[in-house]
């Protein structure tokens, strides 16, 4: 069964975004997917790339169809414009399309194992989110959203989109990186979608959803062949935080949510992303050859003590990787 999926970023998140969209291919053949490019080096590249199952869409494309959403740009800074972009994209797919059902994924995260079974728990379901499922000593992250927008799945039923549409308005009149009592950027809307609208569906698998806010209480186990999260297949790995340093040393993430690798599983997981994630890098500074790479670049000098300090602060805190690639 076709099934199509969305997803957004620049060049700099490139790489990102190729270990994404190869992990999903590699597992679910069956997948489409849209890419909204937020910069025309991003396009640029994507199309010489030419995956055969990833359509392109310009940003300007959507603001033209999407007017309120251009107009909010001035308003926010860049990065809350982009978060207000995450219900717009699905809507303007949905009803721009007609697509029959479309499934928001963020950029940094590797699939695993197909995600099919992700939507057959949800049956008939017009709405399909991902709770946080943070580990114990987080407790009080739940202050800034019960559910994360990784995996956000909208279908064309009258629930679905009056659901959509409920979030796309209110994402467009307040979008911003603060938080307040019952709002916090694109995330902490999605608390009300259970009890607000009817067939919301929350993500039960837990192989669905795995991320550096949960891994410490998860039961992770591998083998030569799998990686599983109680018993069940992994299906996606959320990669918030993974970046590299410099040379061999990458930051995994973990230290931010308190966990470390202690973990082989753990650390089995991280490896698969980063051997990827390395090898999209070198891909993307070709096909970006002269272009400012932030994203993937040598740490700039006016930040080298700041993140020579969270580099030590990883080393001792167990959630540095290392790997190295000729």
């Amino acid at each position: 069964m076709i099934r199509r999926f969305c997803t957004y970023f620049d060049h700099n998140y490139l790489p990102h975004g190729m270990v994404m969209l190869e992990s999903l291919y590699a597992h679910y053949p069956e997948a489409q997917a849209y890419v909204l490019c937020l910069s025309d080096e991003c396009h640029d590249a994507l199309s010489s790339l030419a995956y055969p199952f990833v359509s392109t869409i310009s940003l300007s494309t959507l603001e033209t169809v999407d007017p309120e959403l251009a107009a909010a740009r001035s308003t926010r800074s860049l990065i809350e414009y982009y978060f207000t972009i995450t219900p717009c994209l699905p809507w303007y797919l949905l009803t721009g399309h007609g697509l029959s059902e479309i499934t928001y994924l963020d950029a940094d995260m590797m699939f695993f194992d197909s995600p099919e079974p992700l939507f057959s728990e949800a049956g008939e379901a017009s709405v399909i989110i991902t709770p946080h499922r943070f580990s114990s000593h987080l407790s009080e992250k739940r202050k800034w959203g019960l559910y994360n927008v990784s995996w956000l799945t909208f279908r064309n039923t009258p629930s679905g989109l009056k659901c959509l549409s409920w979030y796309r308005k209110a994402c467009l009149e307040w979008c911003f990186d603060r938080l307040e009592e019952t709002r916090f950027a694109d995330q902490k809307y999605l608390d009300v979608f259970p009890t607000k609208f009817e067939g919301v569906h929350v993500m039960e698998n837990l192989g669905g959803g795995v991320a550096p806010w949960n891994v410490e209480d998860m039961d992770i186990r591998a083998t030569d062949v799998s990686i599983s999260i109680a018993g069940a297949p992994l299906i996606f790995y959320h990669a918030h935080g993974v970046r590299h340093y410099w040379g061999p040393f990458y930051s995994s993430g973990l230290y931010a949510y308190k966990a470390s690798l202690t973990n082989p599983a753990t650390v089995l997981i991280l490896k698969h992303y980063i051997i990827q994630y390395t090898q999209a890098a070198k891909t993307a500074r070709q096909l970006l050859e002269g272009v400012d790479f932030s994203g993937i670049r040598y740490i700039k000098k006016q930040a080298g003590l700041r993140n020579g300090a969270k580099f030590l602060i990883e080393v001792f805190s167990n959630s540095l990787i290392y790997h190295y690639s000729q």
